[in-house]
Formats: C-alpha cells, structure tokens, sequence
C-alpha cells in the first residue's frame, strides 16, 4: 500500500511543480542547493534537470494539486 506524502514531508521551500500536465516534481532544497524528484508513482526517484525545459512544466496552483497527480499516478 503506498501512503501519499502530506505537506508536512517536505521541508520548508519545497516548490511542487508540474511537468506536462501529469508528472508530479518536488525540487527540494538540500543544502545551499536544490535536487529534483519526481514522484509519478507514489515513490520519489531522483529526477535530470536536464528535462525541465521552459514551458514543458508550471508551479502546482496547490500542494492539493500536485497530491492529486500523485493519487492518480497510482492507478497509471
């Protein structure tokens, strides 16, 4: 059974991003840098900045946003 994250298990700074309409990105900070992960799948894995390109990602409009992507990767 997997347990979506809450809010509360990231730390402060955490921008939750969408890339492509479905693919749920936490870039989180992590010591004077920040590290991406995606969690398409309920798990996080490490994700290439190199994919982020301008315009194929946005900021979640909420955190309940990007939890839903989450959920619904599940099921994928």
């Amino acid at each position: 059974m997997v347990v979506l994250p809450s809010k509360e298990d990231f730390p402060a700074g955490t921008e939750f991003v969408i890339k492509e309409f479905d693919v749920p990105l936490a870039r989180v900070p992590a010591g004077g840098h920040c590290e991406w992960f995606n969690w398409y799948g309920g798990k996080p894995r490490p994700y290439p900045v190199e994919d982020i390109k301008a315009g194929n990602n946005w900021p979640a409009s909420s955190f309940e946003e990007w939890v839903a992507l989450v959920r619904e990767s599940l099921n994928a």
